[in-house]
Parts: structure tokens; C-alpha cells; sequence
């Protein structure tokens, strides 16, 4: 499906995308995409993979209305060649998002499932574990992971501890919110994410966590 949601606030753009096309329909679209795109799809063998390039792609395209080549940093950090915005990509079972702001961008967008509570902790510290709310357990579980992994893209760097590094102040979890986490490296940094819960008619949901500026 093409973009199904797209937010533009203060020069921070957002789009989201439901993968339902056919890996052969996205690579018919995406025929007129750079040359060196074209050629590093090639790398990908895999179905499913091939699609979330192609999307992701597709979706800067038609987010910021122009057709350009996604570079990457040596920590694996996406950048949009010849021009200056930020840009943060994620994809998860079905679904890409992409986030564009001037400055600093972060997204992450999760399938809910239950596999995030076996994992829990890995992510969590000893106060955000205690800080779930048990009748809502999933979903403040995915709050959490999302806005660890959007902190982590715009640090942009490797050598992150999600337990030690990324700390998410308590909050009460809803359909969507705005939450606060803090990043502790040389010096400390606070990020304000906005989030919300992403449902499909068949009662699929995704978590996505943003932020932007």
C-alpha cells in the first residue's frame, strides 16, 4: 500500500508505509530511482529485504519530492546525498517508517508481539522494569524499546548500552504520548519522543516512537 500516514510539523516529516505490493511492482516503481540505488538493491537477495529497500526509498522520495541516493556512515548511519536534512529509516514485519527533520531525526517502528517480554532484560533497568504497567504490559514494553533504538540512531554510534546509556523517565502508557529519555555518554542529553500505537483492520498493531527537530 502507498504512504498511508504522513505528518509534516515544523519542518519534521514523517511517513509511514504498509508493504503490500508485490516485490515485482516495487521494483517496476522503482525503475527510475538513481542509477547507484538501482545497483546496490542488487546486493539483496532476499525477497522481503529487497522490499524495505525499495520502500524506504520510495517513501524519501515521496516525502521529501525528490529522487536522491541514501549514503551511510561507517556506523551504519543513513544521509541524504545533497541535501542537508537528517533522516532516520526503520522497518519492521510489514511495515517502513521515515523520519526527516533539519537537524536531528530518530524513528523505530515494531511489530507488537510477545517475543519483547522475553528480551525485556536486556533492555530495561532495574527502574523501568519496576515502572511497567502489568496490565499493559506489551505495549509499555515496545514504548520503551522504540524509544531506546530511536535514541540510539541519532547518537548515531555503536558502543551504546540500552541499560546503562538510555534511561526513559516513567510514564503513563496510552494510544499515544510524548515521553522522556535520556541519553548518558561523555554528557548527558534529553530527548523528547513522541510515540503512539499504529492499529490494521485485522488487529495487527505497531509501536512507533519518533522524534524530530
Amino acid at each position: 500500500m502507498p504512504l498511508i500516514l504522513k505528518t509534516d510539523n515544523n519542518n519534521c516529516i514523517f511517513g509511514l508505509w504498509q508493504i503490500t505490493e508485490p516485490i515485482e511492482k516495487l521494483k517496476n516503481d522503482f525503475d527510475n530511482a538513481p542509477k547507484e540505488e538501482k545497483e546496490n538493491l542488487g546486493k539483496f537477495k532476499n525477497p522481503k529485504r529487497q522490499a524495505e529497500w525499495i520502500i524506504a526509498r520510495l517513501l524519501i522520495y515521496e516525502i521529501i519530492e525528490k529522487k536522491t541516493v541514501v549514503d551511510y556512515d561507517e556506523y551504519g548511519k543513513p544521509s541524504l546525498r545533497d541535501d542537508k536534512r537528517q533522516v532516520s529509516i526503520s522497518h519492521t514485519d510489514g511495515m517502513v517508517a521515515v523520519q526527516i527533520g533539519n537537524i536531528q531525526a530518530g524513528v523505530d517502528v515494531e511489530k507488537v508481539s510477545g517475543r519483547v517480554a522475553k528480551i525485556a532484560h536486556k533492555f530495561l533497568n532495574s527502574s523501568e522494569l519496576d515502572s511497567i504497567d502489568i496490565h499493559n504490559q506489551l505495549l509499555h514494553m515496545y514504548v520503551h524499546w522504540g524509544a531506546k533504538e530511536t535514541v540510539y540512531k541519532i547518537y548515531g554510534k555503536k558502543r551504546l548500552d540500552f541499560k546503562e546509556n538510555i534511561r526513559i523517565e516513567p510514564f503513563k502508557i496510552e494510544k499515544k504520548g510524548t515521553i522522556k529519555a535520556i541519553l548518558k555518554t561523555k554528557e548527558i542529553i534529553s530527548f523528547d519522543l513522541d510515540y503512539f500505537v499504529y492499529d490494521l483492520p485485522d488487529q495487527t498493531k505497531y509501536m512507533i516512537v519518533r522524534y524530530c527537530k
